[in-house]
């Protein structure tokens, strides 16, 4: 008789700590996820550290944030114990997590390295002239078309 496989859920979440989080509390809290996933039956495959970014928006009140990746697996109600856990956690400001595949052999999958990615370099602000905003002589010889065809 052929041995059944362990099959599971593969799973990712994003989220996001406040920017000025120090590199230690981020250490705990992955240990602490780490350890919610092993302890409903899970396996974390890796976290990714990706450094900090400015947001899309201001996510409370912050337009900075440090952006964590992590990508695990394990049965169904996972995802609600760890997203449960995050909500606990003051540093973290906003998470998604989404379900990647069905069908995943549990004991196939290997765990990873977790990854640190080199900070994305800050884009320093143009000078409105370099930026082709409305500058000083932007749209000036319209108007003084327009005034010289009135004094007609």
């Amino acid at each position: 008789m052929a041995e059944a496989k362990n099959l599971v859920r593969e799973y990712e979440t994003i989220y996001l700590l406040k920017a000025e989080t120090p590199d230690d509390q981020v250490e705990e809290i992955k240990e602490r996820l780490r350890g919610v996933v092993g302890r409903e039956g899970g396996k974390v495959i890796r976290f990714t550290n990706q450094g900090k970014r400015k947001t899309a928006f201001p996510v409370s009140k912050n337009a900075r944030a440090l952006y964590m990746h992590a990508l695990y697996i394990g049965k169904p109600g996972l995802v609600g114990e760890l997203e449960r856990n995050l909500k606990m956690i003051d540093a973290v400001t906003k998470f998604q997590s989404v379900k990647l595949a069905d069908g995943v052999d549990f004991d196939a999958r290997q765990v990873e390295p977790d990854v640190k990615l080199q900070p994305v370099e800050e884009e320093t602000p143009k000078p409105r002239d370099e930026r082709g905003e409305f500058g000083a002589h932007h749209g000036e010889e319209h108007f003084e078309a327009e005034r010289e065809g009135q004094e007609e």
